[in-house]
């Protein structure tokens, strides 16, 4: 049996109603593929009546009509997580037929065994549908308990953002064991680009598992572009945002579109070469002629979910290549880092919005108030100290058009042009002897958005290449120069990402 309701398919068999599957069409408009959620009700009938969990169905199902497959499948696991507790506590000697005002008043007494989540979808269930036959008549949104934070929503987003920051030496320390693995073979290519290019431009996984060999492109100029489906609630139709990377990042993803290639070319056809994931399901079934995924033999190698990608990326090199907790690839962890460092460049809510792709401004109102509204003590206490010794450049940014005094200047040797360029300036009242090098991991440094800090990075790559030959006596030399090309590397994505702020905040002073 099955039900149209929009653009969603539900489909049951006819003598188990209560084990159903949901299909939606999700993507951007050029790649569009098939969705399909599993929902299984079965074991909820110790403690709650037929009647019942076919009117939780017919609410799922009406929803439908006004959110994404994804939300969906959040909103039921929420609240059948809630119900099932609500049995293994056993709060009712009967099984429940509706949700009354007796209910809620036994779930208010039993609260602090419930999430505050679990307890949240279960008030909005009612808000979005308060005539569904899953409730009571006379019932108020008021009536349903929650976990109420005594900061408020605002201030318990506040305390998340805080919470999920970066240790003070995480940011290069990421990186130095990303490069000293991938130099000794025991990280591949795949996941070493994909480190760098999270610290790059901060997406979600879901993102970055959409990418495709053909969004990566380079113009006769040698500027890299990379296009990326944006991930938000509440938009049917993802659009793609083309992001400007430093040629470091862009020469990087190129050998991993070539890895991809060469090592997954052979399961696609030569005119689909370019629909291969740019970072694919890694698992190759017996014989190598295909992958052990249905969906990625489907999809050009894409994992079906964020998840899955992360499982497979960021999780992955965790586990093999981190101890601690604390340094983690968590894509929370670095945009909450980064809109809050860019909210005190001056970026407001709505321009960060507009970076980040979040689908309202909440969150960036947290990020500016973070930064200017009184938290600055708790944000020096956590954040400030990870980045102003690894990641200045998103406290404090100059133009190379700026005037600053001669013996402030940091500049650079282009060996091309056989000219010296500005690349920033000393918050000192004279810069040291051994800039611009050193000046990337000092808290004095005010980088210029506009230099091009590439010819440092090919200064440090030349020391990095000629140390490296001489074998383990300059070891710690190595070490030590791979640590100055990261931080330069963190700069460079820095003001990538700063450029876009100013464009975006350009647009948005434009829009009518």
């Amino acid at each position: 049996m099955y039900r149209t309701i929009g653009k969603t398919v539900v489909e049951w068999e006819g003598g188990e109603p209560f084990i159903f599957t949901m299909t939606q069409e999700v993507g951007a408009r050029d790649r569009r593929v098939s969705k399909t959620i599993t929902i299984d009700f079965t074991e909820l009938k110790k403690g709650f009546t037929e009647e019942f969990l076919c009117h939780l169905k017919e609410h799922l199902m009406e929803r439908c009509n006004r959110v994404k497959l994804a939300s969906i499948r959040t909103e039921q696991l929420n609240l059948q997580n809630l119900l099932a507790k609500i049995i293994a506590h056993r709060l009712f000697e009967m099984k429940v037929t509706v949700i009354d005002e007796g209910f809620l008043l036994c779930l208010a007494a039993e609260k602090n065994n419930f999430t505050a989540l679990q307890l949240k979808y279960l008030r909005t269930a009612f808000s979005n549908n308060p005539h569904s036959l899953l409730f009571a008549k006379g019932l108020e949104v008021s009536d349903f308990p929650t976990l109420t934070n005594k900061k408020g929503l605002h201030g318990q987003t506040i305390d998340n953002i805080l919470g999920k920051a970066l240790t003070r030496s995480a940011a290069t320390y990421i990186l130095d064991v990303c490069d000293a693995a991938y130099a000794d073979g025991t990280m591949e290519i795949g996941h070493y680009s994909f480190v760098h290019l999270a610290f790059a431009v901060f997406v979600r996984p879901n993102s970055y598992r959409q990418i495709r060999v053909g969004d990566l492109t380079v113009t006769t100029s040698s500027q890299y572009f990379i296009d990326i489906v944006t991930s938000k609630t509440g938009e049917e139709y993802p659009s793609k945002v083309t992001f400007g990377i430093n040629e470091h990042l862009g020469v990087l993803l190129t050998k991993q579109r070539q890895h991809v290639i060469e090592n997954y070319g052979h399961l696609v056809a030569q005119k689909d070469i370019k629909k291969l994931a740019l970072f694919p399901a890694r698992r190759l079934a017996k014989g190598h002629l295909q992958w052990q995924s249905e969906y990625a033999n489907e999809h050009f190698g894409m994992f079906e979910s964020g998840a899955a990608f992360g499982n497979s990326y960021p999780t992955a090199i965790k586990k093999r290549h981190f101890n601690g907790d604390k340094f983690t690839l968590g894509s929370n962890v670095l945009r909450h880092t980064v809109g809050t460092l860019l909210a005190q460049t001056g970026a407001s809510a709505k321009t960060l919005q507009a970076v980040l792709k979040h689908a309202s401004d909440m969150v960036c109102r947290a990020y500016v108030d973070i930064a200017f509204n009184g938290l600055m003590e708790d944000f020096s206490e956590v954040m400030r100290p990870a980045f102003a010794e690894h990641l200045p450049a998103l406290i404090n940014f100059c133009s190379c058009d700026d005037q600053a005094l001669p013996e402030k200047q940091i500049q650079s040797w282009n060996q091309d042009t056989r000219k010296l360029e500005i690349a920033g300036e000393c918050g000192r009242s004279i810069a040291c002897a051994n800039a611009p090098i050193v000046c990337y991991g000092c808290v004095r440094f005010i980088p210029c958005w506009d230099a091009d800090h590439g010819i440092n990075l090919r200064v440090v790559e030349k020391e990095i290449e000629d140390m490296s030959k001489r074998g383990k006596p300059f070891q710690h030399m190595v070490d030590r120069a791979r640590s100055a090309k990261n931080k330069i590397i963190l700069v460079m994505n820095a003001a990538d990402r700063y450029r876009q702020v100013l464009q975006a905040g350009v647009k948005h002073e434009q829009a009518p």
